[in-house]
């Protein structure tokens, strides 16, 4: 049982790819790719962690698009999946990229001699997003 739920969760994490790029015609849905994905154990619920490539508003757009588009997902996946429930899913944004660019800003400050600078934004929390959805 140990093994089984990394393996549901990559298996998720393909298909849910898979779908956002061939099946969703959604305008607000940008770059997209979908970097992880947490199943709960009782397969009621799964987090889908994306990065996304451009603006703070066209992540917004492209998570709103996402949320719009689980139910029809979910389908499509239990269509295509012989797993015997297939979970809820909630979309949430992996801050890992944005996180690792800050780090590297801070560490060329250091290196550099100089304060970091001005406009930096502040870091990122791991596992936490202002821009998740929850159905």
């Amino acid at each position: 049982m140990v093994d089984r739920m990394p393996r549901v969760d990559e298996l998720l994490r393909e298909e849910i790819s898979s779908h956002i790029s061939r099946d969703i015609s959604d305008p607000r849905l940008g770059f997209v790719t979908v970097t992880a994905v947490e199943t709960a154990p009782d397969l009621q619920h799964a987090k889908v962690y994306v990065s996304m490539i451009g603006t703070e508003a066209q992540a917004a757009d492209s998570l709103a698009a996402l949320k719009s588009a689980a139910p029809y997902i979910r389908t499509l996946i239990s269509r295509g999946l012989r797993i015997r429930r297939v979970p809820a899913l909630h979309f949430a944004v992996d801050a890992t990229g944005l996180r690792g660019a800050r780090i590297q800003q801070l560490l060329g400050s250091i290196a550099n001699g100089s304060q970091p600078p001005a406009d930096l934004s502040e870091l990122p929390t791991p596992g936490a997003s202002n821009a998740e959805s929850h159905e």
